[in-house]
């Protein structure tokens, strides 16, 4: 459908400069629209109007004109007493790319303010020409928000940065390092951060075994074994061996054999010593035959709310109906993953006669988190395996499926 045509840019200037704010509203928009230079002289008054609401709509229309007139105006709105209007302005100048919008950009984001997220939007609209003042900016500043810009920026230095950062004393600078440094995608990275494995930090070491993941650094992988130096899935490395499972996975490529066994978004909806697990694993180590919390949850959710005694107005009756059909969703989704839940055991279960020795050693790995007590005697079988990888993957996840099973057992999980 064609786009009707504007009104001439003189009556639009005409209904601008009037007494109704609606009116002078929409004429700012549609003169931001005209791309005719008329309408930056225009415009640039308003962004000192009394009305905010008119202020905001001439800073849009400005940054869709792309005027460098407009430019110093608009860093002056920045200070505006409304923060719709700021954020607008930092918009425009995005949009506008004038080089000397970018160190006051730069500063809103190293600030923190309320705006830094749209300035930082609008400094990622610069592009790779503003690579070395935000480079700049980071040294100065150390702010994640500049850092995160170069990694995806793909800045020429970004590399030797992460690795001065994988070097400092606070924690949470050393996860940003290395997490993107995988994915960053460099190998050259592999070997420090298996270095970095040996480092007692349950959360690194996480971090660590996902970047070297991302890396396919196979060559990790005995480093990564070494991680396994208990069999308590409930515990505080829990999130380690998760994330050894899932590197297994992306190692021995089963990561789509496990989601397509029995397809379906599950998201991670519970987390177990910092390990986000996925809603059919959940299933497999808090069994709801054993759980009278999780059972009774799951009988509410598949079989809705009770009907109402005597009547009720019509807003109680659309809320119950809707809330039951939340609860039915919601109870199709449990009722599904417990059949995920069963189509991948056995589809891990065939994958440990395979021929690859990783993909054998990624089953086994994968299988205590789905606490199906028939892959025991497979696991005892693979633990006599003639490859040593496979021997130890199998040899642990045997140790934390019983584990696991006894714990539900015992009480009730």
């Amino acid at each position: 459908m064609p786009k009707e045509p504007l009104p001439p840019i003189e009556i639009l200037i005409e209904q601008l400069h009037g007494t109704d704010w609606t009116a002078r509203c929409d004429a700012a928009r549609l003169l931001g629209q005209s791309r005719d230079p008329r309408a930056v002289d225009a415009l640039l008054p308003d962004l000192e109007d009394s009305d905010w609401r008119v202020r905001r709509n001439a800073a849009q229309a400005l940054g869709a004109l792309r005027d460098r007139r407009a430019v110093a105006p608009l860093l002056s709105a920045l200070n505006d007493r409304t923060m719709t209007v700021r954020q607008r302005a930092i918009v425009a100048l995005g949009r506008i790319k004038d080089p000397q919008a970018l160190p006051v950009l730069l500063e809103i984001v190293i600030q923190n303010r309320h705006e830094s997220y749209d300035a930082a939007k609008a400094v990622r609209k610069f592009g790779k020409k503003a690579l070395p003042e935000i480079a700049r900016a980071y040294e100065q500043s150390g702010n994640e928000q500049l850092l995160l810009m170069l990694v995806e920026l793909k800045y020429g230095g970004i590399f030797d940065m992460l690795l001065r950062l994988l070097e400092s004393p606070k924690p949470s600078d050393r996860l940003t390092a290395t997490r993107e440094l995988g994915n960053l995608q460099n190998k050259k990275a592999a070997p420090i951060l298996i270095g970095q494995l040996k480092i007692d930090n349950p959360l690194l070491q996480s971090e660590t075994v996902r970047a070297l993941s991302k890396l396919a650094a196979t060559e990790s992988i005995p480093a990564m074994l070494d991680l396994l130096s208990d069999d308590e899935l409930y515990g505080p490395r829990s999130s380690v061996y998760h994330a050894v499972a899932e590197a297994f996975q992306t190692f021995g490529f089963i990561s789509d054999e496990i989601k397509n066994a029995f397809p379906g978004n599950y998201p991670a909806m519970f987390n177990m010593g910092g390990a986000s697990i996925s809603l059919p694993e959940a299933m497999g180590l808090m069994d709801k035959d054993q759980s009278p919390i999780l059972l009774d949850a799951l009988t509410r959710f598949q079989n809705g709310s009770e009907e109402p005694v005597g009547s009720e107005d019509l807003l109680s009756g659309l809320m119950r109906k809707t809330l039951d059909a939340m609860a039915w969703k919601v109870g199709v989704m449990f009722a599904d993953a417990q059949d995920a839940k069963q189509d991948r055991v056995k589809r891990l279960l065939e994958l440990l006669g395979s021929g690859t020795a990783l993909t054998r050693a990624a089953a086994a790995l994968t299988l205590p988190w789905y606490g199906e007590q028939r892959a025991l005697e497979p696991l005892s079988q693979l633990a006599q395996d003639t490859d040593q990888t496979v021997q130890r993957a199998a040899v642990w996840a045997k140790s934390a499926l019983q584990k696991s099973i006894s714990y539900r057992n015992q009480f009730g999980m």
